[in-house]
């Protein structure tokens, strides 16, 4: 079940946020591209690798499918 941004819990939303700041126009893949290569690279703030550890896989899902949900 898909959660609208204001149904997220606070973890989803700091990744949520995190993902949009690193998205360029139009271009998800290159942002998802990005944020992996931050966390391989240790250079993501501490926050969003708390939040991230302690999500799910469902609401990462939910995370990504709002990211995508304009295209």
């Amino acid at each position: 079940m898909d959660k609208t941004r204001n149904e997220m819990n606070g973890n989803q939303r700091m990744l949520l946020s995190y993902l949009e700041l690193l998205v360029p126009e139009n271009d998800v893949l290159m942002g998802i591209t990005e944020f992996q290569s931050k966390l391989n690279n240790r250079s993501a703030p501490n926050e969003v690798y708390i939040a991230f550890s302690m999500l799910s896989n469902a609401e990462i899902t939910n995370v990504l499918h709002e990211l995508t949900r304009p295209f």
